[in-house]
């Protein structure tokens, strides 16, 4: 038996007990306090369902530790490292954060030496870039949390063969996902409630053989399980049965089988304000792959290749650079060879069904992305398309002639030129598919816990991308469990950016002109990729919108010519739609500029840029009692104080107008909404494409410092320096833009809502009167905002008198838990009783 410390027992957690019914529940917590306990929940319309375990429910029981790791979940990291035969651990050794563990010092060193590498060109904005702090990686405060399970049985593709087994995983995979969390204890002095918690943008991918390597089940019987607990979330299997088959299918994950651990972390951000390249922000995300290494002195997990990831360091003439895997540095590796093996028949076909599987000598240790912008930015491309040879990879020249000798001979199904050769290229490497389509550079951040607050929660646990793959991924295990073998083309990926049209059941209605139709929109839907025509030259690729949407360029660029976004046609835009359209230029890899059309006015006369956007011309017109607010990307210093100002009229002056006061300090501070988003300013009369959120407001930011310094909890911030705003609604049917988050609901209803709201003026209230808040803190409060009326009835009352229970469409990086910057190792860490 291993009994663990106090502070490390997790704390109980209620469920409310639910019917599951051709659809699955995520549970997502209410804002909290007396008016109500009700859990607002996300439903995943049956198409969506797949073969994962996502309900935090479930999720819950197979992550258990209650001090002692014989009775544990199967799935508890700390237990289930404890248990790996490999690490030769003793009781005595065991951490409450693993990674104190000897068997992780490669990892702490790692991340650490990753961390303070991260580039620092003053062109590219890194300078001003706040890191994550890595003292998390051995605070003792720190959680991996279990946040899915995640059957990945479609990637029988990979030939690579496992370290120390000498064979493939011929069933495919099996992914255990975690994200790190903590909690800690403010300082009596601080401002708002000492308890906190929260998670990082920080994902760990545990991935093991779908199978066992003892074989003790087969890979049909495997498929079968799956299958089962699908068809369970769809059918309505009570919640208690589901657990007791989700245990089933985890039980054959053996802690000493497990093959690798992918770690995704956003490494550091820079705040819109802090941002030279106009982009809103820049999150840099580092992504690692470990594999146990044995050596004299015992084992270690340790740096490792990664798949698809192209060393271009080396590819390029270049010694090495921190992606290349340590043993590789300065070892020459030839351009052409990888040329060659890229342009072969078989790897032809390869890429084109999305299976490519280049071999480890070409491969790198480390990859790097970054956002916003997603595809538009070279440093998400290994294979970029670069203006001068000494940085390209591979030529267009050589891979059209290969494509048209292929072609005489084979069928291309998916890749009809040069263009989309290479778009198959960068989305099967992980820095390519980590930002396209995905949240805050994750594809599977999971749902929080019950007893987080949702200012702080994810409202769906996967990206679009996840969601809308799950038909093909269904399909292949429908194949294995009927005793078939898949062969390459029934493998066939679809693309990061969007389904393979032949998931007819993904595509919206096009005799619908409705954003929450119960149709899904993941094909040619809002906010969906696309390819404006005549743009990109003529390919495979079909990716038009609905018929009641346009394809609208947002992030202009080289990299990704042609690609849009499906929105409202000019003349009838909806909540959410993009107001900003802006080329995207790159100047060596990695390195880019963003430059609004039309352009932005530079400082004149002592006044700063005016990155805000009009919406005179917007229509139809602001529901009645609202008025349009369009958000923008850039940041904005804004004008003036926050006093009322004077007006110049011809040749007199007067005093503002309390709503000309109300909007010019609305945009004050303001920026980091992606090629920017249109929004209502009140929670009045919303159109049916919206749901009612609370956004940031002026305060915010320099409050979520204070929340860095120790001085304050996030939950402080979003209850005073937030309003009422109404924006674009969300679900897994109906998936926010690029770059956008869905964020938890209010969980805001009839019978709660002015309890609500007169709780949350009475903090406002209160922090004003604080003698803790600055002078210009109160001011702040003191000014009548737009977004401060109630919610209205209609809305309210909407889903049947329940209430919205839809999430909402926001830039990431207001959520706390996707940002790098403003986490602190807590100083102090006090043990729950």
């Amino acid at each position: 038996m291993l009994n663990l410390p106090t502070y490390f027992r997790r704390r109980p957690v209620r469920f409310i007990p639910m019917v599951l019914s051709a659809l699955l529940l995520v549970h997502v917590p209410d804002r909290g306090g007396a008016a109500s306990e009700q859990h607002v929940t996300a439903t995943i319309p049956a198409p969506l369902v797949g073969p994962y375990i996502i309900d935090p429910t479930t999720l819950a029981e197979l992550d258990q530790q209650d001090g002692d790791c014989a009775k544990a979940g199967s799935l508890n990291f700390q237990c289930l490292v404890f248990k790996d035969d490999r690490s030769m651990m003793k009781e005595e050794d065991f951490a409450s954060n693993p990674f104190q563990l000897s068997v992780f010092d490669e990892v702490r060193k790692t991340v650490k030496a990753d961390l303070e590498s991260l580039p620092k060109h003053t062109e590219f904005g890194g300078g001003n870039a706040k890191s994550l702090d890595i003292g998390f990686l051995t605070y003792a405060g720190a959680r991996i949390e279990l946040v899915g399970v995640i059957n990945r049985m479609d990637r029988q593709f990979n030939r690579d063969r496992v370290d120390g087994r000498g064979e493939r995983l011929e069933c495919g995979e099996i992914s255990a996902i975690y994200r790190f969390a903590y909690e800690g204890r403010l300082p009596s002095t601080a401002i708002g409630t000492r308890d906190y918690r929260s998670r990082l943008p920080v994902t760990m991918n545990v991935v093991f053989p779908a199978r066992p390597w003892s074989k003790a089940i087969s890979c049909q019987d495997v498929a079968r399980r799956w299958l089962d607990y699908a068809d369970g979330l769809k059918n309505g299997t009570p919640t208690g049965d589901l657990v007791k088959q989700a245990k089933l299918l985890v039980s054959v994950l053996k802690p000493e089988d497990i093959e690798r651990i992918e770690l995704n972390m956003q490494g550091s951000r820079v705040a819109a304000g802090a941002d030279i390249t106009d982009f809103g922000t820049l999150g840099t995300y580092i992504i690692r792959v470990f594999r146990w290494t044995q050596g004299e002195n015992g084992g270690r997990w340790k740096p490792s290749y990664m798949t698809n990831q192209i060393d271009r360091a080396r590819l390029l003439g270049k010694p090495f650079d921190d992606n290349t895997c340590e043993d590789k540095r300065g070892l020459k590796i030839s351009r052409q060879a990888l040329v060659e093996y890229l342009l072969s028949k078989n790897a032809i076909g390869d890429v084109d069904n999305g299976l490519l599987n280049i071999p480890q000598e070409f491969l790198a240790c480390r990859a790097i992305s970054i956002s916003p912008g997603g595809a538009s930015r070279s440093g998400n491309q290994p294979f970029w398309d670069a203006p001068v040879k000494a940085e390209q990879i591979i030529d267009n020249k050589e891979i059209d002639a290969a494509l048209k000798k292929y072609d005489d001979d084979y069928t291309l199904g998916y890749v009809g030129s040069a263009l989309e050769f290479r778009t198959r290229l960068n989305e099967a490497s992980c820095s390519g598919c980590h930002q396209t389509r995905a949240i805050a550079g994750f594809h599977f951040p999971g749902a929080d816990r019950p007893d987080t607050s949702p200012v702080n929660a994810v409202f769906l646990p996967g990206s679009a991308h996840f969601f809308g793959d799950q038909l093909r991924r269904i399909k292949i295990l429908e194949k294995i469990a009927s005793g078939e073998v898949p062969t390459f083309p029934d493998l066939a990926t679809s693309y990061a950016a969007r389904p393979l049209n032949s998931y007819e059941a993904l595509k919206p209605d096009p005799a619908s002109a409705r954003a929450a139709d119960l149709d899904i929109q993941l094909i040619g839907g809002w906010g969906a990729t696309c390819l404006m025509d005549g743009v990109a030259p003529k390919g495979v690729r079909q990716w038009g919108c609905a018929k009641h949407l346009a394809c609208k360029p947002v992030f202009q660029s080289d990299n990704q010519l042609g690609i849009g976004i499906c929105s409202s046609p000019d003349g009838g835009a909806k909540i959410g739609d993009p107001m900003q359209v802006g080329k995207v230029v790159s100047r060596i890899f990695g390195i880019e500029k963003y430059f609004r059309d039309p352009k932005v006015p530079g400082p004149k006369d002592g006044m700063p840029r005016d990155t805000t956007i009009s919406t005179e011309h917007v229509t139809p017109a602001a529901p009645l009692g609202n008025s349009y607010v369009a958000s923008h990307q850039e940041a904005y210093e804004g004008i003036g104080g926050l006093d009322p100002m004077k007006i110049k009229v011809g040749s007199k002056t007067r005093m503002e107008t309390a709503e000309e006061h109300a909007r010019r300090v609305r945009e004050q501070a303001t920026g980091g909404f992606p090629a920017g988003a249109l929004r209502l300013s009140e929670c009045v009369g919303l159109p049916e494409e919206a749901t009612c959120g609370l956004l940031a407001a002026s305060g915010f930011n320099p409050c979520l410092d204070e929340v860095g310094e120790g001085r304050r909890t996030p939950d402080n911030c979003f209850g005073i320096y937030t309003n009422y705003s109404g924006v674009r609604a969300c679900d897994a049917a109906h998936p926010c833009r690029d770059d956008y988050i869905c964020l938890s609901p209010m969980g805001y209803s009839p019978d709660n809502a002015k309890t609500k709201f007169d709780e949350r003026a009475k903090r406002r209230k209160d922090a004003r009167m604080s003698v803790k808040e600055t002078a210009a803190n109160r001011k702040r409060l003191a000014i009548n905002f737009f977004g401060e009326k109630m919610p209205d009835n209609a809305w309210l009352g909407s889903n049947e008198g329940a209430g919205d229970q839809r999430g909402l469409c926001i830039p990431p990086y207001f959520v706390f838990q996707f940002k790098a910057d403003g986490h602190k190792v807590p100083k102090e860490f006090v043990p729950e009783p």
